[in-house]
């Protein structure tokens, strides 16, 4: 049902949270994971450069800490890390790689004051091209 499972990185809790879901799925469907790290950095930033490569570094340390910790408990894992505005580079990612589903973590920050979505994750739901699971 779900050959590829999309799971955003990052070391939140909330994306704690979203791995045993993903990795449960992965494990009923015989899924392979996709674990994405997104890189998303201000323009303007002073000393954005260095930042950037102080944040691709610790993305790659800890694509490759999750990989061996998945490959070790027998599953089929790959990690990218991507630079861009979060939401969209998930959506891209999502449809570049045929993936038959999105496993993520939510802050539950979804509604302003003003009605306007502003989550990363309703940004995802809304633009996905493939089904998507919010773990709260």
């Amino acid at each position: 049902m779900f050959e590829l499972i999309l799971l955003p990185l990052d070391s939140s809790p909330e994306a704690e949270r979203a791995l045993p879901i993903a990795l449960d799925l992965a494990g009923r469907y015989q899924s392979k994971i996709l674990l994405l790290s997104v890189v998303d950095l201000p323009e303007e930033l002073d000393d954005r450069e260095v930042k950037l490569q102080q944040v691709h570094e610790r993305a790659r340390q800890l694509d490759e800490t999750v990989q061996e910790r998945l490959r070790a408990q027998g599953f089929v894992v790959e990690a990218r890390t991507e630079e861009g505005k979060t939401a969209f580079v998930i959506c891209d990612v999502a449809e570049e790689t045929g993936a038959g589903l999105i496993v993520m973590g939510s802050r539950g920050l979804g509604l302003t004051e003003g009605g306007l979505q502003n989550s990363i994750s309703d940004r995802v739901i809304n633009l996905s091209p493939c089904p998507v699971l919010i773990v709260p």
